[in-house]
C-alpha cells in the first residue's frame, strides 16, 4: 500500500473527527473529553468509575476530577452501588441527559450536513466501504 495514501486517509480521518467534535463543542461548556464521559454513560446508563478509567485508559483519580466537574455542572450523580458496597455509580440527571441529547442531534446535523456535500450513491458508497473497513454492516 503506498504510504502517500496512508497518509491522505489518516488526514482526513483526523480532520472529520476533529470537525466534528469542534462544531458539537462549539459554544457548550463542555469538554472533549467530558462529551466522551457522558456519551460512555448515556449508553451503559449507570457504570462505575473503574470502568470509566478503564475506557479512557487513565487513572480513577483523574476520572473522579472529571466526575467532580460534571457533577457540580448537574450533569452526572453518584450513587452507592448495592452490589458492591465499595464501588461508585454515576449516572445521567436530567440535565445530563438534555445535554447529551442536544449533542446527539448536534452531531446529527453536522453529518447530514458533510454527507449533503455527496451525491446519493457516494453516500452509500462511502458508508459501505467504511463499514467493510471495519468488517461490520450496520443494519437499518
Amino acid at each position: 500500500m503506498e504510504e502517500h495514501l496512508i497518509e491522505r486517509f489518516q488526514t482526513a480521518i483526523l480532520a472529520l473527527r476533529r470537525g466534528l467534535e469542534s462544531e458539537i463543542l462549539r459554544d457548550s461548556p463542555i469538554t472533549g473529553p467530558q462529551m466522551f464521559v457522558l456519551f460512555y454513560i448515556h449508553v451503559k446508563k449507570k457504570c462505575k468509575i473503574t470502568q470509566l478509567a478503564e475506557k479512557l485508559e487513565v487513572k480513577p483519580s483523574a476520572v473522579t476530577v472529571m466526575i467532580d466537574r460534571l457533577e457540580k455542572s448537574g450533569y452526572v450523580k453518584r450513587g452507592d452501588d448495592p452490589v458492591d458496597r465499595r464501588a461508585i455509580l454515576v449516572e445521567l440527571t436530567e440535565e445530563g441527559k438534555e445535554r447529551v441529547a442536544l449533542m446527539i442531534r448536534k452531531k446529527n446535523a453536522i453529518l447530514s450536513s458533510y454527507l449533503s456535500r455527496l451525491e446519493p450513491q457516494e453516500r452509500d458508497s462511502i458508508t459501505a466501504m467504511l463499514e467493510k473497513m471495519i468488517k461490520t454492516e450496520i443494519k437499518e
